[in-house]
C-alpha cells in the first residue's frame, strides 16, 4: 500500500495527537484534501501546503513516497 509523510505544523499538530509528522496509508490517486479530512485535520483552519517541498493545492493527488507539509494561518502584527 502506498504511504506518504504528513508534516503538520503549529496547531495542527493537535490533530494528531501533537506529533510532528504521520505516515499515512493512501489509496492511489487520493487528494490532499482527503488526506487531512481522514486525519480529521479541517481544511478550512489550513493556509499553506507543500508537497515534496513545492506549492500545493487541496485538490492535488498523492502517490507514494510523497511528503506533504501543511501550515496553519499564521498571525502576526
Amino acid at each position: 500500500m502506498p504511504r506518504v509523510q504528513v508534516n503538520l505544523y503549529a496547531t495542527l499538530r493537535r490533530y494528531v495527537g501533537g506529533a510532528p509528522s504521520v505516515e499515512v496509508e493512501i489509496d492511489p490517486g487520493r487528494t490532499i484534501e482527503a488526506v487531512l479530512a481522514g486525519l480529521g485535520v479541517p481544511t478550512d483552519q489550513t493556509r499553506i501546503l507543500f508537497l515534496n517541498n513545492r506549492a500545493a493545492n487541496l485538490s492535488d493527488t498523492l502517490k507514494d513516497g510523497d511528503q506533504l507539509g501543511v501550515f496553519p494561518a499564521l498571525g502576526g502584527g
